[in-house]
């Protein structure tokens, strides 16, 4: 296609395309010209072109002149036709075509009618015939003996009083037809079913698609909207795959449309570049003390304008704010602009690393600034207690950045022990009342086992917390001399053993 070149300032107007309809080759296909204002019935001539094509009379209304017979306001515009149909009496409209039809061309037929006795009204048997030769019965009021391209098919369940609706269908032409003829073929109503049908805005347009010539726009400030609004069409299908009869361009690129109508299907397509097609960038976060150099492209012929007025290609960033150039080449001119933010780095300190002994625990309490903190193990609270050795590390990130720190909890600078009484007193009064192993943050203790002096088990348990209250089977234990096991699981220098403790007990009544 040729290619056309649409020029637009700074992008800020909508462009749409001109939309032009296929021609319908109906000339007063409204009835809307006249030639002398009908102030009564039988005058359908007076809308020239149309012509009676019989001896019966159909009228032509217009609101230049209102005698009562215009039941309802035209489907469009000031005027509309009107016939009457009876036994032995069929009223037809008939006009020449602005061009005769091609050979093997689709053609969309349509028109709206309406009625005050729907009723009577006959479907499958109104509608338009399309000849070589004008349809003429010039002596006889009787039905025209033709067979119409186009019939209405509507139910006649769905004809209301007074209603418009249309009539539609398409035509394959064997080419020459010059002459539509409208009216009621094939049926005469029956006895005492005399009706009458208003008439308005007829119509014959050749089918076609046509998307225009390849566009050349601005930049993607513009709009362009591809419109392939086809009569007569069931069915779109763009390239995209959108099914609408336009489609709105928002970027540069080759499009296509398949239209499908009852009679062919038709295809066209369409290319649409940018002069202009640039873009500073996605708005932008720097870190204090970074810096950005901002680059519009290098047209040949264009000037710059940035917002501070330079005129350079490109522009050094070193603070925040909103920046923007405009890039004019010919009768393009467009703007194109982006957001610059700084944000200070973030920081993190986990505090230095500790030696515990025993069963000390160490809160950790990380000191964060200007970011997002998450443990890297996804412990959730940024305060957590710790109590055996480990590495426990950190980040904190912003847009600017990603901190990472750690710190070291060491156990092993003493001895680590496990600890147990040699006695307890089961009395409920609230001191010593049970027996109970602890271990400092390395040691992790599995089971505990009580036997009596003849060996035999006691209590035990593989569950913490691991402690004994003195009774066995629920009833209290006498007084004396008993003994412990403790297993446990002890943590050092990063090697892991399997340990075992045993004791004796008094226990005190």
């Amino acid at each position: 296609m040729q290619r056309r070149y649409t020029g637009l300032l700074l992008g800020l107007i909508i462009l749409l395309p001109v939309c032009v309809g296929a021609q319908n080759l109906v000339p007063n296909g409204s009835f809307e010209t006249y030639r002398t204002c009908p102030r009564q019935d039988n005058l359908l001539a007076e809308a020239v072109p149309w012509y009676n094509p019989s001896r019966a009379t159909p009228d032509f209304y217009h609101r230049c002149f209102d005698f009562g017979q215009m039941l309802l306001p035209p489907h469009s515009g000031q005027g509309l036709g009107h016939l009457f149909f009876d036994r032995g009496w069929a009223e037809y409209m008939g006009i020449r075509l602005t061009q005769p039809l091609k050979a093997d061309e689709c053609y969309y037929f349509e028109l709206f009618v309406a009625t005050d006795t729907p009723g009577k009204y006959i479907t499958e048997t109104f509608g338009a015939y399309v000849s070589k030769e004008p349809a003429l019965n010039p002596g006889s009021t009787e039905r025209i003996n033709a067979s119409p391209q186009v019939l209405d098919n509507t139910p006649k369940a769905s004809v209301g009083r007074l209603q418009w609706q249309r009539i539609s269908g398409t035509i394959t032409a064997r080419g020459g037809e010059e002459y539509l003829t409208i009216g009621s073929f094939y049926k005469d109503p029956p006895f005492l079913g005399s009706y009458y049908l208003f008439v308005d805005d007829i119509s014959l347009t050749r089918v076609t698609l046509d998307l225009g010539n390849d566009q050349t726009l601005c930049s993607r400030n513009d709009r362009y909207e591809l419109d392939a609004t086809t009569p007569g069409a069931i069915d779109y299908r763009w390239s995209d795959g959108s099914i609408k009869p336009t489609l709105q361009v928002t970027q540069p690129g080759k499009y296509s449309v398949t239209v499908v109508t009852a009679c062919k299907a038709l295809t066209d397509s369409i290319r649409v570049n940018y002069a202009l097609d640039f873009s500073l960038g996605r708005d932008t976060t720097l870190c204090l003390g970074q810096s950005l150099q901002l680059a519009a492209p290098d047209i040949a012929g264009a000037t710059y304008r940035w917002q501070d007025g330079s005129r350079q290609r490109t522009l050094l960033v070193e603070q925040p704010g909103s920046y923007s150039v405009s890039v004019t080449q010919g009768s393009c001119a467009v703007l194109n602009a982006i957001q610059i933010r700084y944000v200070p780095p973030p920081t993190l300190d986990l505090g230095p690393d500790q030696t515990l002994c025993g069963t000390q625990t160490y809160i950790i309490s990380p000191d964060v600034t200007n970011g997002r903190f998450q443990w890297q193990d996804g412990f959730l609270s940024p305060n957590r207690e710790v109590s055996h050795t480990g590495v426990f590390r950190a980040t904190v990130q912003n847009e600017c950045t990603t901190l990472t720190d750690s710190v070291s909890i060491d156990y092993s600078g003493c001895d680590c022990q496990l600890y147990a009484p040699n006695s307890f007193s089961p009395n409920d009064d609230g001191l010593n009342d049970t027996f109970i192993t602890t271990g400092c943050g390395d040691i992790t203790i599995q089971s505990l086992l009580i036997v009596n002096r003849w060996g035999e088990v006691i209590f035990e348990t593989q569950e913490e917390p691991f402690r004994w209250d003195g009774l066995f089977r629920g009833q209290p234990c006498s007084a004396g001399e008993y003994a412990w096991t403790v297993r446990y699981q002890l943590t050092r220098n990063r090697q892991t053993t399997i340990e075992k403790q045993h004791g004796p007990l008094l226990l005190i009544r």
